[in-house]
């Protein structure tokens, strides 16, 4: 069960992450189910983690200041300034 081979992506990893959040709560699995289905949620929690970390690097606003091009934090930008 490593999460890291089945989850090419956020939506995937998701929806894998419900899946395994159903089985546990239906409590019809063995203690040792439990145990990899709770290893393998928490190895698609750090990787979702990860990748919406990643993506809020990215979501910056490039915006000219003075000429020059400068990244403004997504969360800065309020307002409706049109680029």
């Amino acid at each position: 069960m490593t999460s890291k081979k089945n989850n090419k992506d956020f939506e995937s990893a998701l929806s894998r992450l419900e899946e395994i959040t159903d089985k546990l709560e239906s409590g019809e699995v063995t203690l040792e189910e439990s145990i990899e289905f709770y290893t393998e949620g928490m190895e698609i929690a750090a990787f979702c983690a990860k990748m919406l970390t990643e993506a809020e690097k990215k979501i910056t606003i490039l915006k000219e200041m003075n000429g020059k091009l400068a990244e403004v934090p997504i969360d800065e930008h309020k307002g409706g300034e049109n680029q």
